[in-house]
């Protein structure tokens, strides 16, 4: 396997930056030599490249950060590169200069702040051990403790993820995707070499159990808790809804209140109209208003617009008759008062 950088050197997002502090996407008190945690979209991206080529090896780095909670480090990988231009076979791949120069490329142009954390290949249909070739990759390019190495079996679906550990490669029991836990393929000349049940298996056996149990406990109490913060928000959000609904409705309230104010009626006018009275004839004076009424009163409106129609007219009748009365007539005492007609 041959490169022209060193994945954990001076890169863009290198292995030199500091931890960045987040909080681990999964449940608290997880157990595991190294916490990874894995993006759904990386993973769904990593399963499809692995399912691509059935027949021989696929490559490619993983792209994310190192973190760091109260619990310690964690990997968080954020995105995969696809290893172009490698070199393939059945059983081994390698990744060339140009699968390198594509690879920075990629990772400077699409990715900028993110670094290299690891890597993964494809063994199809032959499990998920690590050859010796594997092993000297990880060891010789990819030797910083927080750099993982990742292998798929796309036929059987099986995992395997492993770190730096002080005895060499070290198998991981378990990894994240997008929060949720999932199994580790573990080889079975691993577990053999454990210790076998004896006193001292037995009391790392209830120490297992006790740690499964811690962990198990640790799960259900983020449970709880993501559960709580989410009926916190959402009482939130209906306590704001509820508040933003009653204040609309009272400024509403308050805005229909002084629009519709009653207001008394305003003198707009004043008409003279002649009235016979038996042989006389005697004025009678109209004081014409303007009363805006208010808008629970519209259903009054046609019938208050017709007795204005209809007094209008009765004013314009008057005042025709008015002009047509004879001159004995045409001068009007006050009302009350007689008329002496001149001769």
């Amino acid at each position: 396997m041959s490169r022209n950088k060193d994945a954990g050197g001076e890169t863009p997002g290198g292995a030199n930056q500091k931890p960045l502090s987040r909080k681990f996407p999964g449940p608290r008190g997880a157990q595991s030599p190294l916490r990874v945690a894995v993006e759904r979209g990386a993973h769904a991206d990593l399963v499809a490249h692995a399912k691509e080529s059935l027949n021989a090896e696929i490559c490619g780095v993983l792209a994310g950060r190192v973190c760091e909670d109260d619990e310690g480090l964690f990997v968080h990988v954020e995105a995969t590169i696809r290893g172009t231009d490698a070199s393939h076979g059945s059983t081994h791949v390698t990744f060339t200069h140009a699968t390198w120069d594509a690879i920075y490329k990629t990772l400077e142009r699409d990715y900028p702040e993110l670094r290299i954390v690891g890597w993964y290949h494809s063994h199809p249909g032959f499990g998920v051990e690590f050859s010796e070739m594997d092993r000297f990759i990880q060891k010789n390019f990819f030797s910083s403790p927080t750099q993982i190495a990742l292998v798929m079996d796309p036929l059987s679906g099986a995992v395997a993820v492993a770190i730096n550990g002080q005895r060499g490669l070290e198998y991981l029991p378990r990894y994240w995707v997008d929060g949720r836990e999932q199994s580790a393929k573990v080889p079975a000349q691993v577990e053999a070499a454990k210790p076998r049940m004896g006193a001292s298996a037995l009391t790392s056996g209830a120490g297992s159990d006790a740690q499964s149990l811690e962990q198990r406990v640790g799960q259900l109490t983020q449970a709880v808790d993501d559960l709580r913060n989410s009926m916190y928000r959402f009482l939130m959000f209906i306590g704001t809804l509820a508040a933003v609904a009653i204040l609309g409705v009272a400024g509403w309230a308050i805005f229909y209140q002084m629009k519709a104010r009653v207001e008394p009626p305003r003198n707009v006018g004043f008409a003279e109209i002649p009235v016979q009275i038996g042989d006389q004839t005697a004025l009678l004076g109209v004081q014409i208003v303007k009363w805006q009424l208010p808008p629970e009163m519209d259903v009054m409106n046609v019938a208050v617009q017709r007795a204005v129609e209809q007094l209008r007219k009765e004013l314009e009748q008057a005042a025709a008759a008015m002009t047509n009365l004879p001159a004995s007539v045409t001068t009007n005492p006050p009302a009350g008062e007689k008329t002496t007609p001149k001769p």
